[in-house]
């Protein structure tokens, strides 16, 4: 049976800037009133059956720095992840996928 296991930072094997899972990482910041803030997005474009794309996505933000955001990413994407395939926002790295309410089960990082 399938499992959602997290997804790490980095280019190499596991990583989710790699090939197999096509995650990009877009990265900003902005000033307001003085206060820099750090922006950091892990996205990708996920085919829907009926309509089209949509962007599955986490995003972090940081006043520290961009690598703070970078982990708030990271950690919004996985929770993202196990919420659409696992069921659940607060089920483990390596939860079993699980049908959604209509049934269909998702093939992890492809639909």
């Amino acid at each position: 049976m399938a499992v959602v296991t997290d997804l790490v930072a980095g280019s190499g094997a596991g990583g989710v800037l790699n090939a197999a899972a096509g995650y990009t990482l877009t990265q900003y910041s902005v000033v307001s009133q003085g206060q820099r803030t750090y922006v950091s997005k892990y996205s990708k474009w996920i085919p829907q059956v009926l309509s089209g794309y949509f962007e599955f996505m986490g995003v972090g933000a940081s006043v520290i720095d961009q690598a703070t955001a970078d982990t708030a990413a990271l950690n919004a994407l996985n929770a993202n992840r196990r919420h659409r395939y696992a069921a659940a926002p607060g089920q483990p790295s390596g939860a079993t996928v699980a049908p959604d309410m209509h049934g269909d089960t998702h093939t992890v990082d492809v639909n």
